[in-house]
């Protein structure tokens, strides 16, 4: 859902209104190029609703 947006210059007079038609339009035209993946691929969980092991990288730091 999206709502009416109003642009305003920098003196506050009112230079343009998005309609939510146009956003939306604008939205879906663009595809999925510019979404954001939030999914955890690592540790996410399995099909059995538990999460898996995930293995850590061995490291160890030197003492100076």
């Amino acid at each position: 859902m999206f709502y009416e947006v109003r642009i305003f210059d920098a003196k506050g007079e009112l230079k343009k209104i998005l309609s939510p038609k146009r956003l939306s339009n604008q939205f879906w035209k663009s595809g999925e190029q510019n979404l954001i993946d939030f999914s955890d691929k690592e540790n996410s969980p399995s099909s059995d609703g538990r999460n898996k092991k995930v293995d850590k990288d061995e490291c160890q730091l030197e003492d100076r």
